[in-house]
Parts: structure tokens; sequence; C-alpha cells
């Protein structure tokens, strides 16, 4: 398995970014029961589905912060 060259800043990367706020939402819902009754079934389901859209979006955004601007001397 190779690693991507930037590994070290990947908690910059957008995808990630909503992908762990994803994972955080989706444990909420499944480990505490208040959550489950703040938070109906329907919205839950409506805010997985946004989010995941945008981990999609989010990974084809190119993200200047994480994109190198010197080139290597050839």
């Amino acid at each position: 398995m190779n690693l991507i060259p930037q590994w070290q800043q990947l908690w910059k990367m957008y995808s990630v970014q909503l992908t762990s706020l994803l994972v955080a939402l989706n444990l909420a819902a499944t480990y505490w029961p208040a959550f489950q009754t703040v938070l109906p079934a329907g919205v839950f389901t409506t805010v997985n589905s946004f989010l995941g859209v945008a981990v999609i979006i989010s990974r084809i955004i190119q993200q200047p912060a994480l994109t190198p601007t010197d080139k290597p001397a050839v």
C-alpha cells in the first residue's frame, strides 16, 4: 500500500473532514439514545444523504492548500 504524498496533511482535506463529521453523526445516532429522540429518522436520513453527496463533491474539488506550487527541477 502506497500512501499519498501529502498524507501528513490528511486532516486538511475537505473529504476527510466531512467524512469525520458523517462518522460522528452516525455514531451519535447509533450509541446515544437521547440523540435518537431529538432528531427524527427522516431528518437524520436527509442530513446523512447530503453529507454523503458533499463527501463525493469534496473529492473532486481542487484544494490549493494541498497542491504543491513549486515544481521539481528536471
